[in-house]
């Protein structure tokens, strides 16, 4: 069973939070047109916002996949 259901600030694509997902956790949108890397914010209520684009350059960085 899943933490709770966000959506995707950029493409609207709703994703289940999985039990192991943390706050603070990086995650990519499932959908492939997207692909936007986003950080989970809260999980009570379950909110994510957008990582900007300068701080997913990093190579030590590696989100969480859906796809």
């Amino acid at each position: 069973m899943g933490v709770g259901v966000v959506v995707c600030p950029v493409c609207r694509q709703r994703l289940g939070l999985l039990p192991y997902v943390q706050q603070g956790d990086e995650l990519v949108c499932a959908d492939k047109g997207c692909g936007a890397t986003l950080r989970v914010e809260s999980l009570r209520p379950p909110r994510v916002a957008l990582v900007p684009p300068a701080e997913t350059l990093n190579a030590n960085s590696r989100p969480e996949s859906y796809g």
